[in-house]
């Protein structure tokens, strides 16, 4: 928890998005895919944190970020097929919340 009310939980995961949009400029496209998946599983902690109600579709996510971010390192083509299916995944499921709306 913040020790500071004007302290907001969003502050480390939006340091992260600045400082990797800088490292971007310099490093390699694969590195940049790899920081905005990570800034995903940030703000989902800063959500937990911030007492935002669960999400289960947004925890399951950053459960599966963590877990497969790493195969960026190894295996390039495994690391991009993997982003595809995340992407259908988020795709579904915004599919999904906006028609529930209607």
């Amino acid at each position: 928890m913040r020790e500071r009310e004007n302290e907001s939980p969003l502050f480390d995961p939006l340091v992260y998005l600045v400082a990797s949009a800088r490292d971007c400029l310099d490093g390699p496209i694969l590195y940049a895919a790899l920081r905005m998946v990570e800034s995903v599983s940030r703000f989902v902690d800063a959500m937990q944190e911030a007492g935002l109600p669960h999400d289960r579709f947004l925890e399951a996510a950053k459960h599966q970020i963590d877990e497969e971010k790493d195969t960026v390192m190894a295996d390039r083509q495994a690391f991009v097929a993997w982003l595809d299916r995340l992407l259908a995944e988020f795709a579904t499921e915004a599919k999904r919340r906006n028609t529930a709306h209607d």
